[in-house]
């Protein structure tokens, strides 16, 4: 069913107009009539025609700015214009505005006729593209999901050259130009532990799609279910130092950990592997972060390789260096690794506890991200590392109030306070008395 609107403020030339079309095409055409431009735009709002006749010289909102109006919503609307002679330099203006026939009053029937018959097989010829368009994209849709698993084994198998990987990145919308690796395991707590493996596997398909819905509002990615863990191949863009890369993909794990934890009430532990360009390179992301996520640490949930390895005894030559990764099978750092980097964490607080040392600034020091620096320092000290830092300071100021050669003030200082009246507070929330008690009472 073609639906056609003719608006023209006469009567007699709506339903002249009308009696031809019917006519011809009878049941095949639905009419719908207007007597000026603002019913025009009004009908059209409601019952969205396929063709619209329009009067240019019409009272109120004339033809020509109906048409404006109507054109701003709808580009694909085939319009036709009945204009006199008079008004013809309108129907040049309505050319501007995807009118595709003007019809010169006193008409013609055949050329009526004419007109109205190319205009409906235009639109039965666009209704026809626009259904094969959308069965195409139909059966691509139902493919995509295929690909994307057929692509992530293919980077978790190093076997990219055995599938045209090109043509897969364009259907799926990628380029991958640059991108790593996310793995997800579910953690064997809460109620996940007490399924059956047919529900744990059903749950796992539930959580791959909510985290690919959760990844897709900033990132593009394709992700496959392997035997234990979930795989995700983010892409990103590659105007970034690895660092901040580094912070922002244990940002994106982190809050990953907390929706999945909500909607599901399971726990998630992640490893990160670092970002490679050519999407040929990712195995290497993906070996990454197999490493990371396998992992012994209690205390860390979303482990980024970068932050293991520098932890590790090989990276702890020179803290400042920017870790350079020729490999990606080095063997995990143990607990005397993180035990020794502690060691010389603390060595550097104890020489530059009177400075500006905050967790983000010390953890970029050691080439760590601030996230996983305070769970090491707390799974190996028994403390966050604000209360060690101001633990050290009010010990270095007992001992200057010991020596009795400073003031309070000159000490609060000296300790790497900028407020006396702070350092006074903390000093009796730890000691259970002020800096001045404590002189006194030495």
């Amino acid at each position: 069913m073609i639906r056609l609107l003719i608006a023209d403020d006469e009567s007699l030339e709506r339903r002249a107009v009308k009696n031809i079309i019917l006519k011809k095409y009878n049941a095949q055409v639905e009419f719908f009539e207007a007597k000026n431009g603002r019913e025009a735009i009004e009908i059209f709002d409601r019952v969205k025609p396929d063709i619209v006749i329009m009067d240019v010289k019409m009272p109120g909102i004339n033809g020509i700015e109906a048409i404006k109006q109507i054109s701003k919503i709808s580009r694909d609307l085939y319009f036709m214009i009945l204009t006199a002679y008079d008004y013809f330099s309108f129907a040049k203006e309505a050319l501007e505005y995807n009118v595709k026939e003007y019809i010169l009053k006193p008409f013609d029937k055949n050329e009526l006729i004419n007109k109205v018959s190319n205009a409906i097989n235009i639109v039965e010829q666009k209704r026809e593209e626009r259904k094969k368009e959308l069965e195409i994209q139909e059966k691509i849709n139902m493919i995509l999901p295929i690909l994307d698993n057929e692509m992530s084994y293919a980077i978790i198998n190093n076997s990219l050259n055995v599938i045209d990987y090109n043509t897969y990145l364009k259907y799926l919308g990628l380029k991958f130009y640059c991108g790593y690796c996310m793995l997800i395991k579910v953690k064997e707590k809460y109620n996940y532990v007490h399924l059956d493996e047919k529900s744990k596997q059903k749950l796992k398909v539930k959580i791959r799609e909510f985290i690919k819905e959760y990844i897709s509002r900033e990132y593009n990615s394709i992700s496959c279910l392997t035997p234990n863990n979930i795989a995700f191949f983010i892409e990103i863009n590659d105007n970034q130092d690895d660092y901040q890369v580094r912070i922002d993909s244990i940002t994106l794990g982190r809050r990953i950990r907390q929706a999945v934890k909500e909607k599901f009430g399971v726990s998630l532990s992640i490893g990160i592997g670092r970002r490679y360009y050519d999407i040929k390179n990712l195995h290497m992301s993906y070996k990454e972060a197999y490493t990371s996520l396998n992992y012994n640490s209690n205390e860390v949930n979303v482990r980024s390789y970068q932050d293991i390895y520098a932890a590790s005894d090989k990276a702890q030559n020179n803290p400042n260096k920017k870790v350079d990764f020729i490999k990606s099978d080095k063997e995990e750092s143990s607990r005397e690794d993180r035990e020794t980097l502690l060691s010389r964490i603390e060595k550097y607080i104890n020489i530059n506890y009177n400075k500006e040392l905050s967790l983000e600034s010390l953890a970029s020091h050691f080439n760590l991200s601030p996230y996983y620096f305070s769970r090491m320092f707390k799974e190996l000290t028994g403390t966050n590392y604000s209360e060690y830092i101001t633990n050290i300071r009010i010990c270095k100021a007992k001992e200057m109030l010991k020596e009795g050669t400073l003031n309070i003030k000159e000490i609060c200082y000296k300790v790497g306070y900028n407020d006396p009246n702070y350092f006074s507070r903390v000093f009796k929330k730890i000691e259970g008395m002020s800096p001045k008690s404590f002189k006194s009472n030495l």
